[in-house]
């Protein structure tokens, strides 16, 4: 039988933070989450799905444009 590897478990707000960096360093514009994604992939390694989908939903942080694309608030 293949030995589990255990799920490393991301500290509080690493997808978050990284995603927030990469788009005020790229103006704050808006980003498709594909974009975002791809531009945190080198600072943050792979992350699943769900964990951006959830970080965007901090309103305080990331404001939706249109589906699938945001940019930070203010």
């Amino acid at each position: 039988m293949a030995e589990q590897v255990p799920l490393r478990r991301r500290p509080h707000g690493e997808v978050k933070n990284a995603m927030r960096d990469y788009l005020a360093d790229h103006g704050g514009g808006p980003a498709s989450i594909r974009e975002i994604k791809y531009g945190v992939r080198g600072r943050i390694g792979d992350a699943p799905e769900s964990s951006y989908r959830s970080a965007l939903q901090d309103e305080r942080v990331f404001e939706r444009v249109e589906r699938g694309v945001f940019k930070l608030r203010g």
